[in-house]
């Protein structure tokens, strides 16, 4: 990083609203750009660039001069896109809307091959979990199984059948959310 950067990141740090300004007529174009090319939306790209920089300035006291403020910038900006992407992901009116506009009628052969798609995703998220836990998951929603049926064939206690599903469960959430969020890229794309 150049000296001016430095000088530049020690003054922001300080609280000099004049060298916060120097640093956001520097990045905010290549960042809007940047985001841009993540979500394609410039009114994602705008807020997500808005809100690193307004992050920027109330954490200012936690900035380091001597590392790089553009990958810094770069990498918080992609973050908040993500960030934005799940909650608009998530959010039942865009998933209404993102429905509504699907075609009607129905192409058979896709949706075989969407289908059969989807169970191969569900699948290889299911191996990423231990054995018995995926053991434990299965045989409860899959086979329909009571804790108390499952705690009895397996040799465990109920407790550790219901720990093993609760884990089971928010791993599973979790890699949705993800998968959830490059559906949503893709279909605004």
């Amino acid at each position: 990083m150049s000296q001016l950067g430095v000088e530049c990141i020690s003054k922001i740090k300080d609280g000099d609203a004049t060298a916060f300004q120097e640093l956001f007529y520097a990045y905010k174009d290549a960042l809007f750009g940047y985001a841009c090319k993540l979500c394609r939306s410039s009114e994602m790209a705008e807020e997500a660039v808005q809100e690193v920089f307004m992050k920027v300035w109330i954490n200012r006291q936690q900035l380091d001069p001597t590392l790089s403020i553009r990958a810094y910038l770069h990498t918080a900006v992609r973050h908040c896109v993500f960030n934005i992407l799940k909650k608009a992901a998530l959010d039942e009116n865009l998933r209404q809307t993102v429905f509504r506009l699907q075609p009607l009628a129905a192409n058979t052969t896709e949706d075989h091959v969407n289908a059969a798609e989807l169970q191969r995703v569900k699948s290889k998220v299911l191996d990423m979990l231990p054995p018995q836990r995926k053991l434990i998951f299965c045989l409860s929603r899959i086979e329909g199984l009571s804790h108390e049926e499952i705690a009895l064939h397996l040799g465990i206690s109920k407790n550790t059948v219901k720990d093993q599903i609760v884990k089971a469960s928010r791993f599973l959430r979790q890699q949705l959310e993800y998968l959830v969020i490059w559906l949503f890229i893709y279909l605004v794309i």
